[in-house]
């Protein structure tokens, strides 16, 4: 084999097993610190990403959501939300705890199980992410953002929030189109394929009653470095 040829090949190498690149978290706000610790959180709304994958191999995770539709398999953004990441893993794998009642225990178990799609609105995106009428499970999620986030097309996997900074936690979006006017105001924390399966979401989410569609759980996957 040509000297050039071996380089290539040992270089591809060396990029084929270079560690996954997590990026860092944001710098603390200490209102929402305070807030958090003043609810109980035992994490003060900021969970490791070490504790999210831990147990799982090496490698970049990818979420799959198990709907009543069929799949959504999405990528996360590790490298520009991994606050929001390492909470979204957390609450699937059951190892971030949460509350389900105000003054309630905390509770460590997979949060998205069998909920409904509960919002929607029509040509724009479909909702979960509620166990119950809680709108919160206990903790609020300092916002994340990096230049170059952008609501362009279907498919953005965003972290809810109540309309003020800092005040997502556990619910989240799917976009069914582009939604420019929405940039900068939520926490874009992944890109989903199967736009067909989420547009689908959002049909039967509109129809309500017997057509709720549901969330049966968030399966984590992790792509081999």
């Amino acid at each position: 084999m040509p000297r050039s040829s071996i380089l290539g090949a040992a270089l591809a190498g060396l990029v084929a097993c270079a560690p996954v690149s997590v990026g860092s978290f944001p710098p603390v706000q200490r209102d929402l610190v305070a807030y958090n610790q003043a609810q109980g959180d035992p994490y003060s709304g900021r969970f490791p990403y070490a504790e999210a994958v831990a147990g799982l191999p090496e490698g970049r995770p990818r979420a799959v959501l198990v709907t009543s539709a069929g799949q959504v398999h999405c990528e996360l953004a590790i490298d520009t939300a991994p606050l929001t990441v390492a909470n979204f893993i957390g609450l699937a794998r059951g190892v971030r705890p949460f509350q389900l009642e105000e003054d309630g225990p905390w509770i460590q178990e997979p949060f998205y199980v069998d909920m409904p799609w509960h919002r929607a609105v029509e040509r724009q995106f479909v909702q979960t992410g509620r166990r119950g009428e809680r709108e919160r499970p206990g903790f609020r999620l300092q916002d994340e953002g990096s230049i170059g986030d952008a609501f362009d097309g279907a498919g953005v996997l965003a972290m809810a929030n109540e309309g003020t900074e800092h005040s997502g936690a556990a619910q989240f979006f799917v976009t069914t189109d582009a939604l420019r006017q929405l940039d900068g105001q939520y926490t874009i924390f992944g890109r989903c394929s199967d736009v067909l399966v989420v547009r689908e979401l959002e049909r039967a989410a509109l129809l309500g009653g017997e057509d709720t569609p549901r969330l049966l759980r968030v399966r984590i996957e992790v792509e081999a470095p």
